[in-house]
């Protein structure tokens, strides 16, 4: 059997782990716009846990009082987690905080706290390793486990009930855990075991047939839209519809056989990353000095983890975020040896390839991936020199911080 295992509502239950008078309140962790990173701010860089989830980077320490929430007079901030009681009110993730205040004017409000979440997350997984055989960490709060050969598959729910116990006992975390032969299957059974439990799907079919498509991770609003335009609304209609899917090619393929718990996908270590990035939104700017600026902050922090994991990319991909909720990208593939100044500059031809409209930017986006050690011949000698040079830098900042050396066209005005 497999397992998957969500921590249930983890940053509010991270805080509740040392602050025990929020145990049964309507608690929120609320995220402002990330604006320290642009203002010269002292910055840490984490090295825990790996993969595509809650940044590396902390940009500030700072501790904020209420006011923080507060510019021009209008309260600003997005739920990125509510807590259970929170959740009967109403508040979920992705409600404002004005919103959510007005649901209950009694609302605890709490500030992220990443390096909490990231020491958590990493013992827990430390833990899970010498109680699982195979552990793939999924997302800082999601853990799938391959109990295959360890326990037997009629032992699993007794198993997974223990485990979930131990882990509230040693943690004090909730966490829900849900069991399958599949992957896919078994994140799908976490939602049915949610909060603090634990659900068995022992016959796939009979599971599946009347679950909404939208339930199924993988299933984005695009496929959602598309597949029910074609009449196809349950997880038992996307079985009854497999040469449809088989027609989308390879994607298809997979996301029929991970509906059927038929995929076979294996738990693995995900060890090396396929992509880094980092990303921040912020209060509407138009000014693109300031925004091309703000690039190259980002390219900063970016170059920093690319250094810190030894990797070389040659896809260099970047994209922007307008006022009307629209998006535009760029992306380009390069093969030189990385640096900081190549960065910088591939990020800022990208931004202003991509910047095809003339109104307020509220995001941007920069990722890195398709890691190989190469470089072209005509540049790979000046690529080498500045490859050394950023491993100079790279020491500094490691050493003293992300922002003891910045280039003057960062510098805030």
């Amino acid at each position: 059997m497999k397992i998957h295992l969500d921590l249930d509502s983890f940053f509010v239950s991270a805080h509740r782990v040392f602050d025990k008078s929020l145990l049964n309140k309507p608690v929120v962790v609320v995220k402002r716009n990330d604006k320290e990173i642009f203002e010269n701010h002292k910055s840490e860089v984490l090295n825990l846990n790996r993969g595509a989830f809650t940044g590396d980077l902390i940009v500030s320490k700072k501790e904020y009082d209420k006011s923080y929430f507060l510019e021009n007079g209008k309260i600003r901030g997005i739920v990125v987690t509510a807590s259970y009681e929170a959740r009967e009110l109403g508040i979920k993730t992705g409600t404002t905080l004005k919103e959510a205040l007005e649901i209950y004017p009694k609302l605890t409000v709490l500030l992220p706290d990443y390096k909490l979440y990231h020491t958590l997350s990493y013992k827990l997984k430390e833990f899970l390793k010498v109680k699982i055989p195979l552990v793939e960490q999924f997302s800082i709060d999601e853990f799938f486990g391959d109990l295959e050969g360890w326990v037997d598959d009629r032992d699993a729910f007794l198993f997974c009930k223990d485990l979930k116990d131990e882990i509230w006992e040693k943690f004090s975390l909730p966490i829900s855990i849900g069991i399958a032969k599949s992957k896919w299957t078994a994140k799908l059974a976490t939602s049915f075991a949610k909060p603090n439990g634990v659900f068995m799907v022992e016959e796939v079919d009979e599971f599946i047939k009347d679950i909404p498509i939208e339930k199924f991770p993988g299933i984005g609003r695009r496929i959602e839209k598309r597949l029910k335009e074609r009449g196809i609304l349950t997880l038992g209609d996307v079985k009854e519809n497999r040469e449809y899917f088989y027609s989308w090619g390879k994607p298809g393929v997979e996301l029929y056989k991970r509906v059927c718990g038929i995929d076979n996908e294996e738990v693995k270590e995900r060890e090396v990353r396929k992509s880094i990035g980092i990303s921040r939104r912020f209060d509407v700017v138009y000014d693109r000095r300031e925004l091309v600026r703000r690039v190259h902050v980002l390219c900063r922090y970016l170059s920093f983890l690319v250094l810190k994991y030894k990797l070389n990319p040659t896809f260099y991909y970047l994209k922007i975020k307008y006022k009307d909720k629209t998006s535009s990208k760029a992306h380009v593939r390069i093969h030189r040896l990385f640096n900081e100044l190549l960065l910088k500059e591939i990020m800022t031809t990208l931004f202003y390839r991509a910047d095809e409209k003339e109104m307020g930017v509220i995001s941007l986006s920069l990722a890195v991936s398709k890691f190989k050690r190469e470089s072209n011949l005509f540049d790979y000698e000046k690529d080498l020199k500045l490859q050394n040079l950023n491993e100079a830098i790279f020491k500094i900042r490691s050493k003293f911080g992300v922002s003891a050396l910045m280039s003057a066209e960062e510098i805030h005005p």
